[in-house]
């Protein structure tokens, strides 16, 4: 406020200091007796004009609607009579458009133009004199005063790009730019300092992993032993793995089994705009570790700032590859790290520069992935035991349903069934409440109003039946598990789930003919429309099967190297890999391979539907009477 008041008193001096003002007793008295002139025609001011018979000036008034004629012999010095005094002069009332051709036809005459304005006081020497020394302050203190106050600004933000944590405040220092608090000091990160109470006992993954990080924890806690033996503590252990597999459960585990302080940070922390503040961030990381070691410092996301450094066409951002060289010589460098772990996580490694990766900074890479039959059955037991859950409860069956799924997506089915039983007003969550869980995670929320006409939802259950009966028929490999036509908020109008044998999803020894049959329990659908409808009636329904028959087929191809010439592999551009590209003849052979691979398991998956006629016409019936089977 006081800002705003300082500057709007200058503005009014100034304004003062602005005011050119000439005293001229003539033009004062006719400015405050313009009213009581007489008045005389336009044709007798032409005239007068004319014949000289007027003062070297006219006065024109402020609304420019009448001329003020003083009378003289031709010369203001020799009037006619007293100038102060109402009978010298005389009024004429004119149209303001014939001005311009008045003035000019009396500076013709030689006689002048005076504009009036309106009646204004006699200046003040006393304020003209502030006037001008405000007019002095306006044009050369301020602008100095402006210029200091963003020199202390661009002061600040230069020191904070050559490295500084601290600046010291000026008097001009806008809020947020003393101490720069855009960049955390030492202060905030001691802070951040803490004891997990986590134990290695709450992962429930992989017991090779957790053997790994057990001993961590004990050369951490017995560095004795490993001493004599001439072992050295790792600099750095990387975790690799999908999103939610227990990544930084396992840090903070490994701080709290060792009885360590742990500093957990985001790589994204490190990205900033000026070049330099990122590094000093990394400083003073590893500065507050070394103060309270042994510490383990646990840095997420680590490709945010490890990626690789020019890889790519485009220029190089040079502050995050500042910020990547100091990392690298914070890990491995001059100064020593005698009591820190790094520990960092990402689901990136292939993008990740290779100094980041060698010996010396993250000696150990700890794949963490996607959990097996045994460890998801832990998992569910470990997120179960503040659960209710009914006595026909298999998590065994449920962990057998859920090949793929990691420890977060498991967590997740499992607050989803207590939420259904929570909405129910029960307690106890059953087996109905994880089944629909599941299926609202996989296939989406599930419409309880079906607009859709009989005709659509005997198609429905056509299709759906095909996908069922296929994947029946190939028994030994996969295992039925439900068929619905119910539509779904995802755009589904019935869905068919089944799954894998035990013994295919826990080796991951997937055969060509185990891949082919899935593509043919995908073109099940589409073969029982055509069967019933014929060929040219099929409809839409069977777009996402064909999407992702092709999709199946060309990895199979150019990936796995099920193609007519099984010992060949086309590896196609992906993302940051390099790859190889085939060229334009192989494109068009691998289409050619595509395309018959999809058209025989079409005409494979027709085949098994015509053989059972009764049984596909006893499902659709059966599912447009229940809507749902379920095996």
């Amino acid at each position: 406020m006081m800002y705003i008041r300082f500057f709007s008193f200058l503005g009014v001096f100034s304004h003062i200091h602005s005011l050119k003002m000439t005293y001229d007793p003539d033009i004062s008295y006719i400015q405050k007796r313009i009213a009581n002139f007489p008045e005389v025609s336009y044709g007798t001011l032409l005239k007068r004009i004319d014949a000289h018979k007027l003062a070297d000036r006219i006065y024109v008034s402020p609304s420019l609607d009448s001329v003020v004629l003083e009378h003289g012999l031709g010369t203001a010095n020799t009037p006619t009579v007293n100038p102060a005094d109402d009978e010298a002069y005389e009024t004429v009332r004119i149209n303001p458009i014939v001005l311009n051709g008045l003035v000019e036809k009396a500076q013709k005459q030689g006689i002048d133009t005076v504009f009036l304005t309106k009646t204004q006081p006699l200046p003040n020497p006393v304020l003209q004199t502030a006037g001008q020394l405000f007019g002095l302050i306006e044009s050369v203190f301020i602008p100095a005063l402006v210029f200091l106050f963003l020199s202390s600004i661009l002061a600040s933000y230069f020191s904070a790009a050559s490295g500084k944590s601290s600046i010291s405040a000026g008097p001009f220092s806008p809020p947020g730019i003393n101490g720069l608090s855009f960049l955390d000091s030492p202060a905030d990160l001691k802070s951040r300092l803490k004891q997990e109470n986590v134990s290695l006992a709450s992962f429930a993954g992989s017991p090779e992993i957790l053997e790994e990080c057990t001993e961590v924890v004990s050369f951490l806690k017995n560095a004795t032993n490993y001493n004599v033996a001439g072992a050295e503590l790792p600099r750095g252990i990387l975790l690799e793995g999908p999103p939610g597999t227990g990544k930084t459960l396992l840090a903070k585990a490994i701080a709290s089994e060792a009885d360590a302080a742990f500093l957990a940070v985001s790589a994204s922390e490190f990205v900033e705009l000026y070049v330099g503040v990122g590094a000093q961030k990394v400083r003073d990381l590893f500065g507050t570790a070394r103060e309270n070691s042994p510490c383990i410092l646990f840095i997420d996301e680590i490709d945010t700032v490890g990626k690789q450094r020019g890889g790519t066409a485009m220029p190089g951002n040079e502050e995050r590859e500042q910020t990547l060289n100091q990392l690298l010589a914070e890990m491995d460098g001059f100064t020593q790290n005698k009591g820190i772990l790094v520990i960092a996580a990402t689901n990136r490694k292939d993008t990740l520069d290779a100094a980041l990766l060698r010996p010396g900074r993250f000696d150990r890479i700890i794949r963490v992935p996607a959990p097996d039959t045994p460890s998801r059955e832990k998992i569910l037991k470990v997120h179960s035991k503040n659960k209710h859950l009914a006595r026909e409860v298999d998590l065994y069956q449920l962990a057998e349903q859920t090949a793929g799924f990691t420890g977060a997506q498991l967590k997740n089915v499992l607050n989803e069934a207590a939420i259904l039983a929570a909405r129910d007003a029960r307690k106890v969550i059953t087996q109905a409440d994880i089944r629909d869980a599941l299926e609202k995670i996989t296939v989406g929320i599930i419409r309880k109003t079906d607009p859709r006409s009989p005709n659509t939802r005997e198609r429905v259950a056509v299709h759906e039946s095909g996908h069922a009966i296929v994947a029946r028929n190939f028994s030994s490999a996969f295992e039925l598990k439900k068929v619905s036509i119910q539509s779904t908020y995802n755009g589904a109008g019935g869905y068919t789930m089944f799954q894998e044998r035990a013994n295919t999803t826990d080796s991951g020894l997937y055969t060509k003919d185990t891949l082919y049959k899935r593509i043919v329990i995908t073109m099940g659908g589409k073969a029982a429309e055509s069967i019933v409808y014929g060929d040219k009636h099929v409809s839409l329904g069977a777009t996402q099967d064909l999407q992702q028959a092709n999709d199946l087929a060309r990895k199979m191809i150019t990936q796995f190297g099920f193609g007519d010439n099984e010992v060949e592999t086309y590896y196609e551009t992906d993302g940051d890999m390099l790859s190889r590209t085939p060229s334009e003849y192989t494109k068009s052979k691998i289409d050619k391979q595509v395309q018959w691979m999809t058209y025989s398991a079409f005409q494979q998956a027709k085949r098994i539907l015509m053989e059972k006629p009764g049984e596909m016409a006893d499902m659709t019936d059966r599912l447009l009477r229940d809507k749902i089977i379920v095996y």
